[in-house]
């Protein structure tokens, strides 16, 4: 046998998991919170290597990961059905998945230990498929940096010559996980075992073939780690400022992932965006006039408007997304790929754009995050369909546009490393809590001064419904006297407006000058002809 290419048996293995390229590839596009970006489940750096050891029975796998990988392939060979497209057309796709929710949760604690009491060993439960780890050839060497989040790298890597390998690492790159300082301090293999059991556990069953595809491959005695950190040296002045001096820990093991990066030569294209929120949160006011990541994209924006982040109407709404009935205003596809817009055939990148976000695993993808949370971050269910849920609302999706016409998009979605619920459910319902408490959900004018200005967000709930009555919201944007403070004081303030009306006033602190500058093209008109601005909504609340 190809020493290798491991054909691990049922016995002895697990399947895939996570992401694509590394934990924030997409830039900074729909980041969760730009307040913070301690989202991920960082590699823990306890474990020791593999040590060298003839009784090994796979180079650099120990016999306890042995057999973790036993319990997840065993997992793997069941069918498991996943029901969160019962409502809805589920494509395609691979529909398998666990027991029920609280099946589930019995078993597991907070993160997704395997639980061998249950295993049925029986022949007619378990399927024959074998499942691949890979062995990198020593002599391996990255040929460059193709994308980094806070938690990984992945590079593309070029075996050594006549390896006799091409064909099995063809179309896949490497993704390692970042250690917490350089040094010989080893990343876990805990932490890549967990990935992929919550992958091939909670992340494939919904998303089946939609999902990046990814395999586990054996590092040891490749030697390629100081190499992978040499070549981040090389291009550190390169890589965003949040990312420079960080670097590969020492580990055993890494991801091989599906490259899905265009081919230059032939005019495909990749267009890369997240989903994001696909519902409104259940936790949103039930007079909220924005979902949830239009109310974190203006409290973002109004909050530290100085940044290179655009304004949120630059960004996609994500409840256009898969939406036939979206409002014409916001409706323009070009939302997710803005950067397209000027082409001289944009008309075709319109179309092909256009069946990005209608394609159905999109709405796949928007069912499975209907199904699983029905309560929201404020008070969410403590189960673990919650956090598969929160993951599948942070993911990446890739979509492969092809030079011809007639051939299929090739759509994928990555980013699905495990998110411990002990360290982010704080995060979650803080983020909930200051949207609400914000009044940025509800939000009719922003004020500055004695100007009024329309909020620069194109939300789909914005431009839905009936108009709106009653005391407009106003979020009143003040002088930050104290530096970097983004604090505000988010009391519901009953005031009136210069014309005698009553309002629900919220006060936030800010670079006003800097807002200003970049809220010139939302002032309210007053006076004069009506203004045909596409931000003059008249379903509005007027002041």
């Amino acid at each position: 046998m190809d020493p290798a290419f491991l054909q691990l048996p049922p016995q002895f293995v697990l399947d895939d998991s996570a992401s694509n390229y590394g934990s924030s590839v997409a830039g900074d596009c729909f980041d969760d919170d730009f307040l913070s970006d301690a989202g991920r489940d960082s590699p823990t750096n306890a474990d020791s290597l593999a040590e060298d050891s003839e009784d090994e029975a796979v180079p650099g796998i120990s016999s306890d990961d042995m057999v973790r990988l036993r319990a997840m392939s065993l997992y793997s060979s069941r069918d498991h059905k996943c029901d969160c497209d019962r409502d809805g057309d589920g494509g395609d796709r691979v529909r398998i998945r666990s027991q029920d929710a609280s099946t589930r949760d019995r078993s597991r604690d907070t993160a997704p230990v395997l639980d061998m009491s249950n295993s049925n060993s029986n022949s007619d439960s378990v399927c024959d498929p074998l499942i691949s780890v890979s062995l990198l050839p020593q002599g391996t060497k990255p040929v460059r940096l193709v994308g980094e989040g806070a938690a990984n790298v992945v590079f593309e890597i070029k075996l050594p010559p006549n390896s006799g390998m091409d064909t099995q690492f063809q179309g896949k790159l490497l993704r390692v996980a970042k250690a917490q300082a350089l040094g010989r301090t080893p990343v876990s293999s805990n932490y890549y075992l967990r990935q992929q059991e919550f992958f091939i556990r909670e992340i494939q069953p919904h998303l089946g073939d939609h999902a990046v595809r990814q395999e586990l491959v054996v590092l040891h005695k490749s030697n390629i780690v100081d190499d992978l950190n040499a070549m981040l040296r090389d291009v550190n002045h390169l890589r965003k400022s949040k990312f420079q001096g960080s670097f590969i820990g020492r580990a055993s093991w890494g991801f091989l992932v599906e490259d899905m990066r265009p081919n230059s030569a032939d005019g495909s294209m990749l267009i890369e965006f997240k989903p994001k929120w696909l519902l409104q949160s259940p936790s949103a006011p039930k007079n909220a006039i924005r979902c949830r990541q239009c109310a974190l994209e203006l409290r973002n924006y109004l909050k530290a408007p100085g940044t290179k982040a655009p304004c949120p109407e630059k960004k996609p709404c994500p409840i256009m997304l898969a939406n036939p009935d979206c409002p014409q205003q916001v409706a323009s596809p070009f939302r997710i790929a803005p950067q397209l817009s000027g082409l001289h055939n944009s008309e075709r990148i319109q179309a092909a754009l256009d069946k990005i976000i209608h394609h159905k695993a999109i709405q796949a993808l928007r069912n499975c995050q209907k199904s699983l949370d029905h309560a929201g971050p404020l008070k969410p269910i403590p189960n673990l369909d919650f956090v598969v849920a929160m993951t599948l609302r942070d993911c990446t999706c890739f979509a492969l546009i092809p030079p011809n016409d007639d051939e299929e998009i090739k759509l994928r979605f990555g980013d699905f490393d495990w998110k411990d619920p002990e360290r982010k459910s704080s995060h979650w319902r803080g983020t909930e809590k200051d949207l609400i408490d914000g009044g940025f959900y509800t939000a009719d004018w922003v004020v500055c001064g004695d100007t009024y200005y329309h909020p620069p967000s194109l939300c789909s709930l914005e431009w839905s419904g009936k108009p709106r009555t009653g005391e407009p919201v106003i979020l009143l944007m003040e002088e930050n006297t104290i530096k970097h403070d983004t604090n505000s004081n988010c009391q519901n303030n009953g005031s009136f407006s210069p014309t005698g009306i009553k309002t629900t006033t919220y006060r936030h602190k800010t670079d006003l000058a800097a807002l200003r500058k970049g809220l010139e093209p939302f002032k309210r008109v007053t006076g004069g002809a009506p203004s045909d601005s596409i931000y003059n909504n008249p379903l509005r609340c007027n002041p």
